[in-house]
């Protein structure tokens, strides 16, 4: 997009030159071949030159003008956009720290699953071999201090 209002800016600029040379060509041409007197074709080529001045100037100041509404154009744009990107990135960023928050609640209730699973197999393992000793006639140890238990 910004290429093609690059483009046409150098058209327009390209155009308006092209006005201003050919009026510059057509006017000496006009003066040096209409049969006049030196005073008159003098006369007529000032008058000419004072034109072609003041048009250049109208000119100019069209195009300081135009290139002006550009510039206010292309910073109401960008002021647009950079409003869009940080609102958009405040929505990600607010996704963001919900989607953090969610597996860290997952991911602790995974882990207290876990330490309760393991807590479960410990005291089913200590069961167990609690039985295999006491059927080996073996004493049995505590995991806590490894002290031995008393058999009934």
């Amino acid at each position: 997009m910004a290429n093609n209002q690059n483009g046409n800016n150098n058209s327009t600029g390209n155009f308006m030159a092209g006005i201003i040379v050919g009026s510059i060509v057509g006017a000496a041409t006009a003066l040096l071949l209409a049969p006049k007197s030196g005073r008159e074709l003098r006369s007529d080529i000032n008058d000419q030159v004072g034109t072609i001045k003041e048009k250049s100037g109208e000119w100019k100041d069209s195009v300081i003008e135009k290139s002006s509404e550009f510039t206010t154009a292309a910073k109401e744009k960008t002021e647009q956009y950079y409003q869009i990107a940080a609102d958009k990135a405040s929505v990600v960023k607010e996704k963001a720290d919900q989607l953090r928050n969610v597996v860290k609640d997952k991911a602790d209730g995974w882990k207290e699953t876990v330490n309760e699973a393991g807590e479960v197999i410990e005291e089913q393992s200590n069961n167990e071999q609690a039985q295999i000793s006491t059927e080996a006639g073996q004493p049995v140890k505590s995991d806590a201090n490894d002290e031995l238990i008393e058999q009934k």
